[in-house]
This record gives structure tokens, sequence and C-alpha cells, in this order.
């Protein structure tokens, strides 16, 4: 069973210093880029996206707390958008450790996700998922999630 938790400042700085490397190496897998140009645009976009870090507007960073445990097993951090004028959220980052995986924690953090942006006013959730992380794919479909756009590439090198 799972809880939410808002991050510590602590929490942030250590999620962002494992998240920013993880993100690079999706990029890296998912788009063909070196590490060194994978790490600037992880970068980048963790700088855009959190300008005031935890504290930015609009962006809600949890540690996802194992109630048995009492200990942190992993993040959620979304943040709430509008579409002409309706509320939505967006996930940027979910995750279960990975000795915990595979056990439908992924499937009840979803569903955290979801209540918490209900709470907030949003009418839909949505997210991105690299297309090489089909465990993630079929996740997200098995809750509810519905393909929206699908980019797609041919390495012909």
């Amino acid at each position: 069973m799972l809880k939410l938790k808002k991050m510590s400042l602590e929490e942030f700085s250590d999620y962002m210093k494992y998240a920013v490397k993880s993100y690079a190496v999706e990029k890296q897998k998912g788009e063909g880029l070196d590490e060194e140009d994978a790490l600037k645009v992880a970068n980048e976009s963790y700088s855009r996206l959190l300008p005031e870090g935890l504290n930015t507007p609009d962006n809600f960073l949890f540690s996802v707390v194992d109630k048995s445990l009492s200990q942190p097993i992993g993040v959620l951090w979304f943040a709430k958008k509008f579409n002409v004028e309706k509320p939505y959220a967006f996930i940027y980052d979910i995750e279960i450790v990975s000795e915990k995986r595979g056990r439908g924690l992924g499937k009840e953090l979803l569903s955290l996700a979801e209540e918490e942006a209900r709470k907030l006013g949003c009418t839909s959730i949505g997210l991105h998922v690299f297309g090489h992380n089909s465990t993630a794919i079929a996740l997200y479909e098995k809750a509810g999630f519905s393909t929206t756009s699908r980019m797609m590439k041919k390495d012909f090198i």
C-alpha cells in the first residue's frame, strides 16, 4: 500500500541528481544522442521545467512511500497545466524502485496521481513514454491511458 509525501528539499536534491542522469540515459536510448549531448539536454529540460526547483508553481513533487516499510520507494512529479481553459495534469516523472516493480505498485501509483490531479480540479492526466519502454507502455494502457500522438524514426546507418 502506497502513500504520497511532499518531497523535502533534501529528497529533491537527491532526486535531481538521479533524475537528470536517468533522463539523459533515456534520451540516449530513445533518440540516439551521445552521452554528452543527452546530459546537456536533460539538464536544460529540468532547468526549464523547474526554474524555481521544488517551489516551481503548479508542479507537484512527491516521494512515494510504502506504508508497511515507512520508507520512500519511488517518486511522482506532475504539473497542472491548462488546455483551452480546462486544467489537466501532466506526469513528468513516475517511478518505483526496480526491486519493488512487478507487484502492482505502478498501477496503484497511477491511481494516486489521478486522485491528486482530481483534487486540483484537473479533468485529465497525461504523460510521455519513450517507445522502447514496453513495460511502462503496457502499464499505462492497462491503467486506461490511450495514445494521443506518436513520433517515429528509422535509422539507416
